[in-house]
C-alpha cells in the first residue's frame, strides 16, 4: 500500500495565491509540499555556471598514441 501525497495541487495553488497576496515570491516548492518563499523574484541568470577560465584537465591528456 502506498502513502498519500500531504499535499494536492488544490492545496499548492491556494498557498501560493496566499503568498502572492501578502506581496511574496515563491522561489520553489519541496518535494514534501513546502513552499520556499522570498522577498524578491528568483533571478534565473544566477543558476548560470561562473567561468573560471581554468581548463580541467583529463588524466589522460598527457598520453600520447
Amino acid at each position: 500500500m502506498t502513502k498519500s501525497l500531504p499535499y494536492t495541487q488544490a492545496s499548492l495553488r491556494r498557498a501560493i495565491l496566499a503568498v502572492e497576496s501578502a506581496g511574496k515570491f515563491v522561489i520553489g516548492v519541496r518535494p514534501d509540499g513546502t513552499l520556499i518563499v522570498g522577498n524578491e523574484p528568483f533571478d534565473v541568470s544566477s543558476l548560470t555556471p561562473a567561468n573560471d577560465n581554468v581548463k580541467s584537465r583529463s588524466k589522460w591528456e598527457d598520453v600520447r598514441g
